[in-house]
């Protein structure tokens, strides 16, 4: 079995872009080469019943340059997400997808409306996306994965990392305590590692249960010692290492947009795509350095939500829940990509897969025969395997992203701003309010942490509320 020969699975999650708004230009015919995934199309005739009509206005899909990097963020809440989906485009009934210019201004926070109405309608190609594009071309993309459930990022990223959901939306505080698979690995004795980009925090150390470990390892991190949590300028380090044994599992994680940050890579807005295209490819290059170890391994990146942004593909029937509430469908789609030698460069996946596809990979690798567990088990009958992306016989490789538009994407993230931090005003968002209170308990409860060497912006950061 193909699967058999992967000996490290890396996985990636971004945040808040669907596939249309990142990937739709594949299948353009005005695309040079274009792949053959259920994107977008030039033809009029398709696109203009697509656009979204609010406040007696139209708005049509249209391109971005690669320089419009900072767009107001999407509301992506519940209330958003159904509006989005549930209202009918300018071509009207039985279409979907219409709402989200509508979702954009009306769940605008108040007194911030959005500068410009049209950007969640448009969608980048690969002169803003250099990597997505040269992971796709080379590689493969999965063009019909969407978000486990039609939520916002806390939810899917409970799905993509447990299987389940036991919130609907965002927390303020911390997060439930529930299985991670961080504790499915470990029951199953397989060792894993987490990468963080920035000087912050991973995901979830929201949930009070890991916060412990994350703090007191990555605190070792900064100092050169090792544990399951590292900064993610550590990684290439380790993974040149062929003396040190490298788990088969390992998580990646972006500076995140929504809390404490130095210079955020995640792609949620207001941050632009240009900054996570350089962390995506700072990723791959540090992977395909070793090639001992690159001839086995499978990244796997995709997007936590689609953040608000259009998909002209509904959501999957499949039903779900979350928190006690009950669903009918998926979320929206997002994009997916699978970076291996193991896979034949341009596939395209076109089964459908979900957040949970990640969980059955990893059961379907490390426990064959069995059922990451009942309730992703119950999803899984309604889609395909990840695995079968897999070619029968590995094709050895390591190209290089082209140079010049990689070059392009790190001068414009080198030129735009990071948004600001935030989390300390009840009018930030949850995500954000949640991981500033992280800040805090570990400022407090491990001021010798705070304190060590290396980890300044943290110490700066808590030093403003204190």
């Amino acid at each position: 079995m193909a699967l058999n020969d992967i000996e490290t699975i890396v996985i990636v999650i971004m945040e808040n872009r669907s596939f249309d708004h990142l990937c739709g230009y594949l299948s353009l015919a005005s695309t040079p080469a274009p792949l053959a995934v259920e994107g977008l199309s030039d033809n009029p005739a398709w696109r203009d019943p697509l656009a979204n009509m609010f406040g007696g206005e139209t708005y049509p899909l249209h391109r971005l340059a690669p320089a419009a990097q900072q767009i107001d963020d999407p509301d992506h809440t519940q209330k958003s997400i159904a509006m989005q989906i549930a209202t009918p485009p300018q071509g009207g009934a039985p279409r979907q997808m219409g709402g989200f210019v509508q979702s954009y201004v009306t769940y605008a926070p108040a007194g911030k409306p959005p500068h410009d109405r049209s950007l969640v309608m448009g969608y980048y190609d690969a002169a803003a996306a250099p990597a997505v594009d040269f992971f796709a071309r080379n590689f493969a993309i999965c063009d019909h994965w969407f978000a486990a459930l039609p939520l916002g990022t806390q939810a899917n990223r409970l799905m993509a990392m447990g299987g389940t959901s036991s919130i609907v939306d965002n927390a303020p505080l911390l997060l439930p305590d529930q299985d991670l698979v961080y504790s499915w690995l470990t029951r199953h004795g397989v060792n894993w590692r987490a990468y963080q980009s920035g000087d912050f925090f991973p995901f979830f150390s929201l949930m009070e249960r890991w916060t412990p470990e994350i703090a007191t390892s990555l605190a070792l991190s900064v100092v050169g010692e090792g544990g399951r949590f590292r900064r993610f300028g550590k990684f290439a380090a380790d993974w040149a290492d062929n003396a040190a044994p490298m788990p088969p599992v390992v998580f990646i994680e972006p500076e995140y947009t929504d809390g404490p940050h130095v210079d955020p890579n995640d792609d949620h807005p207001p941050t632009g795509m240009a900054k996570g295209q350089v962390f995506l490819a700072d990723i791959y290059a540090a992977l395909v350095a070793n090639p001992q170890r690159w001839q086995n391994t499978l990244m796997l990146v995709t997007y936590d939500e689609h953040g608000g942004f259009f998909d002209h593909v509904p959501p999957l029937p499949i039903p779900g829940s979350a928190g006690g509430t009950s669903f009918t469908t998926t979320g929206i789609r997002v994009p997916a990509l699978v970076v291996s030698p193991h896979v034949a460069p341009g596939a395209v996946h076109s089964g459908s897969l979900d957040h949970t596809s990640i969980l059955q990979l990893l059961a379907d690798r490390f426990a064959p025969g069995e059922d990451y567990s009942p309730p992703v088990a119950a999803r899984q009958a309604q889609l395909s395997r990840l695995s079968e992306i897999l070619a029968p016989a590995p094709i050895m490789r390591a190209p290089a992203i082209d140079p010049v538009p990689l070059a392009a994407a790190r001068a414009i993230a080198a030129a735009t701003p990071a948004p600001p931090s935030n989390g300390a005003s009840p009018s930030d968002p949850p995500n954000a309010q949640a991981l500033h209170n992280v800040a805090m308990k570990i400022a407090a409860d491990h001021p010798d942490l705070v304190a060590a060497q290396g980890w300044e912006a943290l110490a700066h950061y808590v030093s403003r509320f204190v």
